[in-house]
Order: C-alpha cells, then sequence, then structure tokens
C-alpha cells in the first residue's frame, strides 16, 4: 500500500500572516515537491497568484470556508482531482493548505473521514499564526479564533516587532489557556525553522458548520480606472475598526500597488494585476 500523502494545515485569523509563513516554507525548503492549496472565504482569489510565484503548484478553493457544508465538497473534489493529478505526475511531498481566515478547523477530522481523503492524505500538522495585538482583541468574541488554537500542535506568534514584550506575553498567555502544553514560537514574516514531524494527536471531528450560522460579511471593491497612490493610503486609513481585512490590488498612477490591511495596520507593496 502507497503511503499517505502528508498534509500540513495552516490556519489563523484575518491577516496574521498565513501567505507569507507559506512563502517561508518554500523558500527553505526547495528540495521538498510541495503543493500549496489556498481557502480564499470571498469570491475572488488573491493569495492563490502570490503563491504560484514560489514555482510551486497552487490550487484554490474560494467562495467559503472548508470546513462548511457549502464548500467542503469543492474541496474534497479539488484534493482527489488536481492534488492527486499532480501527485501523479511527479510525488508530492506534502501538500500545505492555508484555510480561511474564519476557518473553524474543528471539523477537519470529519471533512476527511466523510470525503473519504483519509484513504490517502495524512494530516500530520495544524498550524495557527496569530498576531499578538489583533489576537488579544478578538480571542474573546470570535470563536473560530479559539478553536483555531485548540486545533493546533504548534502556534506561531508573528509579527512580533510590531508589539511590545508584555503584549507578546500575554498572547502567549492566553494561548496556552486555550491549548495547554501547545507548541508556541515567536517570529517576525513568519521566518521559524520548521518541521514536518507528525503529530501525535487525534484529529477533531466537529460538525461542519453552515452558510447561515457565519457572521462575517464580504464585499468587492472595483477600481475601474488609476488612482493616486497617497488617495488610496487616505481611504485605508478612514476604514472603520469594524472591517477587519482588506487585501487585493489596485492601479495607481505609480504602478499597481498590493493592498493590506489588517488590525495590525496597512501596507502599500509593489504588485502585479490579480488575473
Amino acid at each position: 500500500m502507497s503511503p499517505k500523502i502528508p498534509v500540513i494545515l495552516v490556519t489563523g485569523f484575518l491577516g496574521s500572516g498565513k501567505t507569507t509563513f507559506l512563502c517561508r516554507i518554500a523558500a527553505a525548503h526547495p528540495e521538498l515537491r510541495l503543493l500549496f492549496l489556498v481557502n480564499e472565504f470571498g469570491g475572488t482569489n488573491i493569495d492563490g497568484p502570490l503563491l504560484g510565484e514560489t514555482g510551486r503548484p497552487t490550487h484554490s478553493v474560494v467562495g467559503g470556508s472548508l470546513f462548511c457544508e457549502c464548500t467542503a465538497p469543492d474541496f474534497a473534489r479539488t484534493m482527489e482531482e488536481d492534488v492527486l493529478a499532480e501527485h501523479g505526475r511527479r510525488p508530492l511531498d506534502a501538500v500545505v493548505i492555508e484555510t480561511s481566515g474564519i476557518a473553524d478547523p474543528e471539523a477537519i477530522g470529519r471533512v476527511m473521514k466523510t470525503f473519504g481523503l483519509d484513504l490517502v492524505f495524512q494530516v500530520q500538522r495544524i498550524i495557527s499564526v496569530i498576531t499578538p495585538r489583533s489576537f488579544l482583541k478578538l480571542v474573546g468574541n470570535l470563536s473560530n479564533i479559539a478553536a483555531q488554537i485548540r486545533t493546533s500542535d504548534l502556534v506561531l506568534v508573528n509579527k512580533t516587532d510590531l508589539v511590545t514584550e508584555t503584549m507578546i506575553r500575554d498572547a502567549e498567555e492566553a494561548v496556552e489557556g486555550i491549548n495547554p502544553g501547545v507548541e508556541i514560537m515567536r517570529c517576525q514574516y513568519g521566518d521559524v525553522p520548521f518541521s514536518f514531524a507528525p503529530r501525535q494527536r487525534a484529529l477533531p471531528e466537529a460538525d461542519l458548520s453552515t452558510a447561515d450560522a457565519n457572521p462575517y460579511s464580504t464585499c468587492t471593491v472595483p477600481v475601474s480606472r488609476r488612482v493616486s497612490k497617497p488617495a488610496l493610503e487616505a481611504w485605508l486609513s478612514a476604514l472603520p475598526t469594524s472591517v477587519l481585512r482588506v487585501k487585493g490590488v489596485v492601479r495607481t498612477h505609480q504602478g499597481w500597488f498590493r493592498v493590506e490591511k489588517t488590525l495590525d495596520g496597512s501596507a502599500l507593496m509593489p504588485g502585479s494585476a490579480v488575473e
């Protein structure tokens, strides 16, 4: 019987740095044949093209969470068709899945069994990426954040350069309170020495979520003409705190820019048009 294909599940709230962490994994392990599968809750595939720049095969599931009744079948179909096709062309060392930031991964075991994915794939690690500022603000109010911590065997405390030592320690203590004994690593820009060693814990098997239970909403803001970079920066700064995440690409008079905004701040970085 062929060995099962390893799966690394990377969770973390909106803007915590999951995509950056995946790019770091790709750069640190050029010897491994990795496949990235990106889950976007919104209908636009933003992170997939960015991960595709690593040169690794990349697939996306958009329009909902992998652990929702409405989207789980699309996830299973992608794993069974696209991922196995890539494995057939040349064996994969691992499939690295980036979940939507609002995902509740406690249904991962149920999804793997329901669709028979556990016959071919094995979830080796579940990693949660947090940033101290947003984590401390939201963990008490958003159940999916605590669920991401409970399910993980490794928690990365990212963006430590943006906060105080006290805030970092408070975040680590809160993580310990949710998942006692979980491995915790501090990092900046998702840069950590990562091990693919398999987890020793059984996968959680909670029920899949339903679309009507989702408290979040998304919208797409089309920009049909070029804008000035200062105007774009001013627009980002004026957004209310109820807007938890903004990401995309915008064409300005100075060229294309990748737009990023989280509770930790905002940034414009050189980018390119999304196909």
